[in-house]
């Protein structure tokens, strides 16, 4: 096992000059080398949870109860923005993709919003069926930043923890499936609730059974993982589940609280050690121990690549053998207290931050800090 190591490298950066015709002048849009402000995005809406591609020319960036659909090619101008309806305005991060938004409203409803259109015929509101146990905490958790509240795979189903039992020694689980197909001739946007499964989860032989610890959700491969009261599960869209205790290596401490996927490989950090599955998540090992402050960043999938936050720093995250490779990233004119999400839209890389969007063109993007 190797640990990690912060690999910093000096980066050239190439200017092209313009050229001049006799008869016609063209000037070339300015390179951006730093971080700029969007500054259409404003008030309190400048505390930005989350944001997500739709396409080339569209970036929805959400907050806790808005969705502003930024334009790449027109920015600190005019935006567009719908609000999610029934939502509040959310303390909690909204779990956000390309085609569905699930938002916490309270412990007994949750906001499931078309991320293109999260209006009436665009969303629905899940309230969950509860057993008629005596001793079950009932009703569903928010989740507490940086962390996802509920995953979603193929833009069809989505799991949400309703009930924990400690005396029974069981927790429930909501699978919704949902419908985000255009039916003609309905416009586009529309969001469908299809069904609700019930699941019931049974702490694993190994342990002393559910005790308090962390809640975390996430989705690869098309399977959810979920991390409950200190027990790990695997849970496929069948509703088959697969449990490992308290993490996937069964080590006596520790849960997992993020993930993240390199060279189809899915990496889970785990109270301060990095695992590694080579089969989408069946089996685990340890990777590396690297200590601080790797586990303490933030890491996310932008496309095929990794980068990882803290902060207002930002790194690249790229593997090398056995070890994965951590490389600072120049963040000159990125002024906040912490970065939410990352990504790229049009020519720009874009993060949203607690203090607004901001954007840099990708050529400059993985300048590393000198």
């Amino acid at each position: 096992m190797k640990k990690s190591s912060l690999l910093l490298f000096a980066f050239s950066l190439f200017v092209f000059a313009c050229k001049k015709d006799t008869n016609t002048i063209i000037k070339e849009v300015p390179v951006s080398y730093s971080w700029s402000l969007d500054s259409a995005i404003k008030g309190y809406d400048k505390i930005l949870y989350a944001s997500v591609p739709l396409n080339d020319s569209t970036l929805a960036v959400v907050t806790g109860n808005l969705i502003n659909y930024v334009n790449p090619n027109s920015l600190n101008q005019s935006i567009t923005g719908a609000y999610l309806v029934n939502s509040t305005y959310g303390l909690y991060p909204p779990t956000v993709t390309k085609n569905v938004i699930a938002s916490f409203i309270d412990v007994d409803h949750l906001g499931i919003y078309s991320t293109v259109s999260p209006n009436s015929i665009g969303s629905f509101i899940f309230s969950p069926t509860y057993s008629n146990s005596t001793t079950s905490i009932k009703g569903m958790p928010p989740a507490i930043y940086p962390n996802q509240a509920y995953s979603i795979v193929n833009a069809k189903y989505l799991l949400v923890p309703t009930e924990i039992d400690f005396t029974s020694h069981v927790a429930n689980v909501a699978m919704i499936q949902m419908d985000t197909t255009t039916h003609s001739p309905d416009p586009a946007g529309q969001l469908y609730f299809t069904s609700s499964k019930y699941i019931s989860l049974k702490p694993d032989t190994s342990t002393i059974g559910f005790s308090s610890g962390n809640y975390f959700s996430a989705s690869y491969f098309g399977k959810f993982f979920l991390s409950y009261f200190t027990q790990f599960y695997r849970i496929d869209t069948l509703g088959h589940v697969k449990s490992f205790g308290y993490n996937p290596i069964g080590a006596p401490n520790g849960n997992v609280s993020q993930m993240f996927t390199i060279n189809n490989y899915l990496f889970a950090i785990n109270d301060g050690s990095f695992l590694i599955s080579k089969d989408e998540g069946e089996t685990w090992s340890l990777f590396a121990t690297p200590g601080y402050p790797y586990p303490q960043l933030q890491y996310m999938n932008v496309g095929k690549d990794v980068y990882a936050a803290f902060k207002s720093q930002i790194f690249k995250v790229t593997l090398n053998g056995s070890s994965l490779v951590v490389q600072e990233l120049d963040n000159s004119g990125l002024a906040t207290n912490q970065i939410t999400s990352i990504n790229k839209c049009g020519k720009y890389a874009f993060v949203t931050t607690t203090s607004g969007l901001y954007y840099r063109d990708t050529a400059t993007f993985n300048t590393l800090k000198k």
